[in-house]
């Protein structure tokens, strides 16, 4: 049978595809959009918001430079309801451009070559789907809701108001200007370079955001808005909040520069944004980390709120406020790469709380995390480096974790440190952290990256011990329960979960004389660990002493011995 060339070719794309492990396809960059010209610079001019037709007037000027040579035109993520009035480019000529349902092409007058630079200006009347790119927020005759407009970029959702490449693996500098209402005011990224009140009482703010970053993390707040500042190191930090919840910003926000001041010391990398302000709406669905502008949710907690650990103090705030770093200042280079924003952001708040309340609150934050991740993984099994993985928040934060407690506090650090300075206000991908981590420590961890980040699942460890008092020896018999039962989808993708994990695990052995510790390597289904030296009998075995491993235990041990160990071991849960 013959087939043609292009027939052939696709049949063996498909088959090279097929063909891919999870973490073929991570490697590879299988999930990066590809574009032919590197977007250095937006302004983005927004006036005439109206409510009653989530319309407004918008104006964005664009500057990129040519990845190809002889460019003769641009492919644009733009709304199909960002109804197009007049493109034009150097000196004003009017611009031919294309459209086909939220994508526009813009030809230029003539060809550019390979690294110049062009710049257009296109303007529109915007329409939005409420709830896509922006929301539209009226009263409704409710209390606590005063009309108002947010931004929501993430995933791709900012090309919904303006003409932008809405991919992460693009980073530009940007402007915004809005024109809003008497009474409003408007909150964007970067510092605040004007603010002018017309004669009709509308403002008109301009900000600037003049380090590189994704354009998901474009954002604006348009609202009737108090600003409550606060500072960290001469950087601005404030405050928005409606003026009726004025009383509860500061009581609940001034832990933010403290925050800041933390992070920056633990990663070693001083907070890298102008300001940063954290602005509260209705109807969010929790927090976004928009560069150095990050929107909350307006359920701000009353003082009877503190008898108990708020939510919002607790993870809400710590966590957008390390996606300053872990997102913002190195971002994932593609979706599928996602966790290295969300596991990190969910990872650092607990570092936070340790340092300023100990360890055993912690543990607690993390075994939220743990059942967080054994609840997810029971419903569907993925890696935490997939497109679409449902579970980069706690297992992102539990590996993490898992990693500090195997390379140690300092080698962990200086990893993070050498990771986010490689790729300052850059992308990075998975195997990028993993670079890191050697270049940092000297430490090849392929091995971890395969079977925590590239596979799925856990270990699921059934225990026992057996006491020899003629030998003076403690047996740990380990076993490796958990089964590879994940089915291949329609791409013929499988995620697989190991046969056996590689970690390396202690075992304490409490006796009358004192504590009797062994170290082995786990590697294979069955491994056993022979703790000599025991010259009294056991009071307490403690199998992965210290928490290190991320896992299922089944360990049937006499009262006596769970009684010990609750008393003595200092860690929460293992």
């Amino acid at each position: 049978m013959q087939l043609s060339l292009s027939l052939l070719a696709a049949c063996c794309a498909v088959a090279s595809l097929a063909a891919q492990s999870n973490a073929e396809r991570i490697a590879n960059d299988h999930y990066t959009r590809s574009h032919d010209y590197d977007l250095i610079h937006q302004k983005i001019e927004v006036s005439h918001f109206d409510w009653d037709s989530t319309s407004f007037d918008g104006r964005v000027t664009t500057t990129l430079v040519a990845r190809r040579a002889t460019l003769d035109s641009v492919i644009l993520d733009a709304g199909a309801k960002l109804l197009l009035k007049r493109v034009t480019g150097t000196g004003g000529a009017t611009l031919r451009t294309a459209r086909s349902g939220d994508t526009l092409v813009v030809f230029f007058a003539k060809p550019i070559a390979f690294g110049d630079t062009v710049h257009f200006i296109i303007s529109y009347h915007g329409v939005v789907e409420n709830g896509r790119g922006l929301t539209y927020i009226s009263p409704d005759r409710q209390p606590h809701r005063p009309r108002q407009i947010w931004s929501q970029g993430e995933d791709h959702d900012n090309h919904f108001w303006f003409p932008t490449y809405d991919f992460p693996n693009d980073k530009m500098t940007w402007e915004v200007v809005a024109t809003v209402p008497k009474g409003m005011t408007a909150v964007s990224n970067g510092r605040l370079v004007s603010d002018v009140t017309a004669k009709d009482g509308s403002r008109t703010l301009a900000w600037l955001e003049d380090k590189p970053s994704a354009t998901y993390l474009v954002s604006l707040v348009v609202a009737p808005l108090v600003k409550v500042h606060d500072v960290w190191r001469n950087v601005p930090v404030d405050y928005y909040v409606y003026p009726e919840d004025s009383a509860l910003a500061r009581p609940l926000f001034k832990i933010t520069p403290d925050m800041i001041d933390t992070y920056s010391r633990l990663t070693g990398v001083a907070y890298p944004w102008a300001k940063y302000a954290q602005t509260t709406v209705a109807d969010f669905f929790g927090g976004m980390e928009n560069v150095s502008a990050t929107t909350l949710v307006d359920w701000l907690p009353g003082p009877h709120d503190y008898q108990d650990r708020p939510w919002y103090p607790w993870i809400l705030i710590p966590h957008e406020l390390s996606h300053q770093w872990f997102g913002d200042y190195v971002t994932t280079e593609n979706w599928a790469n996602m966790w290295l924003n969300e596991g990190f952001a969910e990872f650092m708040p607990g570092q936070y709380w340790e340092r300023t309340l100990g360890t055993h609150t912690a543990q607690d934050y993390y075994l939220d995390e743990y059942d967080q991740f054994m609840q997810i993984d029971h419903d569907r099994r993925m890696p935490l480096a997939a497109l679409g993985s449902n579970n980069i928040y706690p297992k992102g934060a539990l590996v993490l974790r898992m990693l500090k407690q195997y390379l140690g506090e300092k080698p962990f650090w200086a990893s993070v440190h050498r990771y986010l300075t490689d790729h300052a206000f850059d992308n990075a991908t998975t195997d990028d952290l993993r670079q890191a981590v050697l270049d940092a420590t000297g430490q090849n961890l392929d091995w971890f990256w395969d079977q925590w980040i590239y596979q799925a699942g856990y270990p699921e460890f059934t225990v026992a011990a057996k006491y020899d008092s003629a030998a003076g020896t403690v047996t740990v018999l380990v076993q490796q329960t958990q089964q590879d039962s994940s089915k291949a989808d329609s791409t013929g993708l499988r995620f697989t979960t190991p046969d056996a994990f590689r970690m390396p695990v202690t075992v304490r052995v409490g006796t009358a004389a004192g504590d009797v510790t062994a170290r082995a390597l786990l590697s294979r289904r069955q491994d056993t660990i022979v703790v000599g030296n025991i010259k009294f009998a056991p009071t307490m075995v403690i199998f992965d002493d210290g928490n290190t491993i991320l896992k299922r235990l089944t360990f049937e041990q006499p009262t006596a011995w769970l009684a010990t160990q609750l008393q003595r071991d200092p860690d929460l849960w293992n």
